[in-house]
């Protein structure tokens, strides 16, 4: 059966004329956005910044190491005598020091270069004025690395050197921190042996007997100031001679 072909109902003119309209509009705004139109929009989150650096290696910082058995030798590890040193005396009995650091509010005095250890010309006539000395048996470091005058790493032969001692005073702290040194020295670079030695002959625990030790021995040395003790005592004195003289105490 044949189907009579309809033919659709003309729009009126108003109608017709928005419709071209609508269709004008709608390809303007499609070529205004061009490709990017049919591309669904998508979030794309910022890449992470990759800073690169070059490496250096850190290398340690050189010390002077004593030649003795490996059982003597113990990791270094200079405290303040006020950081709790009574309990970590017996673990760390490196902390061998002078007096806490003040500072000095008088003007750097002016002073003939003279040459030695350091860069500090006092400091080095202070170190050539001490009678037993040994040249090159320690290494001098000027440096406010601790809370005190001076401290004596005794593990690693540094005496360090605060830079705010006074020129009246620098004697009496170089010669006790050699002091240190010294009393070890004597024994073939055995702390142990030797803090033992000095708390049985001194008194004392920990460091008590070192310090002691060194203030006498500095005394004999002409110091003239000393943080510890005055050493009164004959016996002690006559034991700081025997470590002065390179002798173990009896």
């Amino acid at each position: 059966m044949n189907a009579a072909r309809r033919t659709p109902p003309l729009l009126p003119l108003p109608l017709l004329v928005v419709g071209l309209a609508l269709v004008v509009a709608g390809l303007r705004a499609g070529h205004a956005v061009g490709p990017a139109a049919a591309t669904p929009l998508a979030y794309q989150p910022p890449a992470p910044a990759v800073t690169q650096s070059a490496h250096h290696p850190v290398r340690p910082a050189p010390v002077v190491t004593r030649r003795v058995h490996p059982a003597h030798r113990r990791a270094a590890a200079t405290v303040g005598r006020h950081r709790s040193s009574e309990a970590r005396a017996a673990v760390h009995p490196v902390a061998t020091t002078t007096a806490p650091r003040r500072p000095d509010p008088r003007p750097p005095a002016t002073h003939v270069f003279v040459s030695g250890p350091t860069a500090w010309s006092a400091l080095n006539a202070a170190i050539a004025r001490i009678p037993t000395y040994r040249t090159g048996a320690a290494r001098w470091v000027v440096s406010t690395k601790y809370d005190f005058w001076g401290t004596a790493d005794w593990y690693h032969d540094v005496l360090y050197v605060d830079p705010s001692v006074p020129t009246d005073k620098l004697y009496d702290v170089a010669v006790h921190e050699w002091s240190h040194e010294l009393s070890v020295l004597d024994y073939g670079g055995d702390v142990a042996a030797a803090t033992r030695a000095m708390n049985t002959t001194f008194g004392g625990n920990g460091l008590t007997g070192p310090e002691r030790a060194a203030d006498c021995m500095s005394i004999l040395q002409g110091a003239t100031w000393t943080h510890y003790t005055t050493c009164s005592d004959a016996k002690w004195r006559a034991a700081a001679s025997r470590l002065i003289a390179g002798r173990t105490l009896l």
